[in-house]
């Protein structure tokens, strides 16, 4: 029975070193594993801090380049406006001015209708 008991204890103590081995392995397989993560968190770290910066930079630039746009849309708006009014000014006067000589045209031609019509019919009277 003393045989037995230590046949025992020695496939125990053989079963608790493969477990202890196979436990180091898996330990062992885990570091690797978390080692290449923290790696790969480095690379995209280093590649994805740049490319944030320079997607800041270009923002500000979009954002500079629609501040001119803006102030340039705004200057035509202003333009286009004053050209409106131009151009209702010149409506105006040229309308004014058609409507003055139309006017005077009209009383011409109603003189000139009175006065030769007159002397058509005093000639006439006179025949």
């Amino acid at each position: 029975m003393d045989v037995f008991v230590r046949l025992m204890e020695g496939i125990l103590f053989a079963g608790i070193a493969v477990a202890f081995f196979l436990l180091a392995w898996v330990f062992l397989k885990l570091a690797r594993i978390f080692s290449t993560t923290e790696q790969s968190i480095k690379d995209v770290m280093e590649q994805v801090v740049p490319l944030i910066g320079k997607t800041h930079t270009t923002v500000d630039n979009i954002n500079s380049q629609l501040s001119q746009l803006d102030d340039a849309v705004g200057d035509v708006s202003g333009i286009t406006d004053e050209l409106d009014q131009t151009a209702t000014v010149i409506t105006r006067g040229v309308r004014g001015g058609v409507i003055n000589l139309s006017s005077a045209t009209a009383g011409l031609s109603r003189g000139l209708g009175a006065f030769f019509g007159a002397q058509r019919s005093k000639e006439g009277d006179k025949k």
